[in-house]
């Protein structure tokens, strides 16, 4: 019970988990009254931070930054600041792509959570070559030849490594050390890593939100705008909105009527927001979207933000995955925190033994 109470925790705090070598999918922040997602191919990098912790460097590891060539040193090799930029780059991207702000409360904490990162990723690496560990060229061929074979072309799969900025032999040697990383956990760590189906039912009891797929509806919408306090302007904005409304009565296309006078963002793709849950658009709305049968159109609605018309095109019933289904899942997403917690305790083992300086 200890330990399924210490991996519960670290449920709640882990946020998405994103396994070795797998091309990312990025979602995009919601915009004005439902959602448009986007995706962005990448190149699936190790994501050690994640595996072994994100943790604050010590003083002994972390140096301050004066324009030094040297970062750190681990066991004689060198860590580079030119290294360094790109990691750091990297994790900024990141942090901007999940929406986080980068501002100087952030940079610090970044900066160290990167230097942590290389430091351990120098260490498993060293071990790689401590237990013969190589990894043969033909492999990393292989391996990026799978990875740029998930791009439509050669130049995309260029540009892709220069947003991660690094060039194709920086990549490629990026790649090298994590495959032999990957060996040293696959050899050193995993075979110490348990999991029993009463753990997984655990999991399973205890997080029945996880479970759940809420009910969505796929909502269109007519915004008319008004000033707030501007009597005239309301009232012809009200004038504007029963003309669509009419219309609509009458058979005109919701999509054309959106495109045509609709004041929001979504008009262009005819007012359609896709699909939504409860709690992503304002309550007063929600409470008479929720209500409507797939093809009804609501009565004009009022809001700070003007009028509204709402359309439920299609809508998707709520549903509780049951254990059976949802077990591979939650065997995966266990496993990959035992994982994390038992990299974190080896390279800790390993740490101890090394000599890590900072650079001065």
């Amino acid at each position: 019970m200890k330990c399924f109470a210490l991996l519960q925790r670290t449920v709640e705090c882990a946020g998405k988990i994103f396994r070795t070598q797998k091309l990312l999918t990025k979602e995009r922040p919601r915009i004005a009254y439902g959602a448009c997602h986007g995706a962005r191919r990448t190149i699936g990098l190790t994501c050690l931070a994640m595996l072994i912790g994100a943790s604050a460097v010590t003083a002994q590891t972390a140096a301050p930054d004066r324009g030094l060539d040297e970062i750190a040193r681990v066991n004689g090799v060198v860590i580079t600041r030119r290294e360094f930029q790109i990691e750091y780059r990297q994790a900024v991207d990141k942090h901007v792509d999940e929406g986080q702000p980068v501002n100087e409360a952030y940079i610090a904490p970044i900066r160290r959570a990167v230097i942590q990162r290389m430091v351990e990723e120098e260490l498993l690496f060293q071990e790689s070559r401590r237990l013969g560990i190589v990894v043969a060229p033909e492999e990393l061929d292989d391996r990026i030849a799978a990875a740029r074979a998930r791009f439509d072309s050669e130049s995309a799969f260029a540009q892709e490594i220069a947003r991660l900025h690094m060039d194709e032999s920086q990549y490629r040697r990026k790649l090298d050390r994590q495959m032999a990383i990957d060996r040293v956990i696959e050899r050193q760590v995993m075979p110490s890593i348990t999991l029993s189906e009463e753990e997984i039912r655990q999991f399973y009891d205890a997080n029945p939100q996880r479970f759940k797929t809420p009910e969505k509806i796929r909502l269109s919408h007519i915004l008319i705008r008004f000033e707030p306090g501007e009597n005239t302007d309301k009232t012809q904005a009200r004038r504007k909105m029963e003309t669509i409304a009419a219309q609509l009565a009458q058979g005109a296309d919701f999509s054309d009527l959106a495109k045509d006078y609709s004041e929001e963002p979504r008009r262009e793709h005819g007012g359609d927001l896709g699909y939504i849950e409860r709690g992503q658009i304002l309550p007063q709305l929600e409470t008479v979207a929720f209500e409507l049968a797939v093809g009804e159109t609501s009565p004009i609605l009022t809001t700070g933000h003007g009028f509204h018309l709402l359309r439920v095109t299609d809508r998707k019933p709520g549903k509780v995955t049951m254990f059976e289904e949802a077990q591979p899942e939650i065997r995966q997403t266990l496993l990959q925190l035992k994982r994390g917690q038992a990299v974190k305790a080896y390279v800790d083992t390993i740490r101890k033994k090394a000599d890590i300086r900072a650079a001065q």
